[in-house]
């Protein structure tokens, strides 16, 4: 996805990444805020070359000719059946396996006059899979029209290992809370330096 598309994006948006130093080797699960349908190419574009494997949401791989396509440039199902397909179960076999995992806690993008509360699947995946959490905020995303300048801001893992040990639900609570902050952080110091 990220080798075919890197040079169209670099020269239409081209991106600005921030804060690298802060990806663990192996596998991780990494969340941001949800602006459009352009921010899973952002984060790809961000941690190039590593391949990424994406939550999306079902209804894409109901689809015919999309659902091929979507399931061929590395997604899988948010929700999933018995057989473990989708899911913060198959995130957290994936980021647990090596691999990159992206999953947006608003699950939709923003709307203006709209506030989604975010969900738990990342920090949950995260801790079912022993990996670290790492926050990320974009900025431009919504703009492609315009073709604005798209901004990537990647912080420190969130700290985790007071929660592994604490009731699962609580833990995912704690989790994404601290997520959220961070992710919020993130996302105000890519405001002021717009």
């Amino acid at each position: 996805m990220a080798t075919l598309s890197r040079p169209l994006f670099r020269i239409a948006f081209r991106p600005k990444v921030e804060g690298t130093a802060h990806l663990p080797r192996g596998g991780f699960v990494i969340s941001a805020n949800h602006l459009s349908g352009f921010d899973v190419w952002a984060v790809s574009y961000a941690l190039y070359p590593r391949q990424l494997r994406n939550m999306a949401k079902n209804q894409l791989f109901a689809r015919p000719l999309l659902g091929p396509v979507v399931r061929g440039l590395g997604a899988f199902p948010a929700h999933g059946g018995d057989d473990g397909s989708g899911g913060a179960a198959a995130a957290a076999a994936l980021a647990a396996a090596g691999e990159v995992v992206v999953i947006f806690p608003e699950v939709a993008r923003r709307r203006p006059g709209r506030e989604h509360r975010p969900r738990t699947g990342a920090a949950r995946a995260a801790l079912d899979a022993s990996v670290p959490l790492i926050p990320a905020a974009i900025r431009g995303t919504d703009g492609w029209r315009r073709l604005r300048c798209w901004r990537i801001a990647i912080g420190a893992p969130v700290p985790l290992d007071d929660l592994r040990q604490r009731d699962p639900s609580s833990s995912a609570r704690e989790a994404t809370r601290r997520l959220w902050e961070s992710i919020g952080r993130l996302e105000s110091m890519l405001a002021r330096g717009a």
